[in-house]
């Protein structure tokens, strides 16, 4: 079985040309769905509807190549990989019951969780490392 709960992250990564990482708030909070289209929750592969709760992950990436560095921060390509990523891409979005596993396993602390994994089996990892049995009625 794939664990993805941690409650530390290695942050010595070094990263390549083209790699992108979440960049959102510390505590993000819940939007409203405003598109002309549906948008795809990034955990569970469900359509979100219009004018739904859902939580966006906002994303960045560095530069592809030495040329695309200097067009965008005016830099060599390696001295932009030594610094936070600048280069805004499309956001991720989770639904709402992914979401507020999300939110309450961040909270919790486990602090790695990826936005991208899927938040039922992150649950069912939480529980079955807690030990926490659901109450039959």
């Amino acid at each position: 079985m794939y664990k993805m709960l941690s409650c530390s992250c290695d942050y010595n990564y070094n990263y390549e040309p083209g790699d992108w990482y979440f960049d959102g708030p510390l505590v993000p909070e819940f939007i409203t769905l405003n598109f002309k289209r549906r948008k795809r929750c990034c955990s569970c592969g469900k359509l979100i509807s219009l004018k739904s709760l859902c939580l966006e992950h906002s994303r960045v990436r560095y530069p592809h190549s030495d040329t695309e560095s200097w067009i965008v921060t005016g830099r060599h390509l390696d001295d932009s990989l030594d610094d936070e990523a600048s280069i805004r891409i499309a956001s991720y979005y989770q639904c709402e019951q992914c979401a507020e596993i999300y939110l309450n396993l961040t909270d919790i602390g486990y602090e790695c969780l990826n936005p991208c994994d899927d938040m039922c089996e992150a649950l069912k990892e939480y529980h079955d490392l807690t030990g926490f049995k659901k109450e039959v009625k």
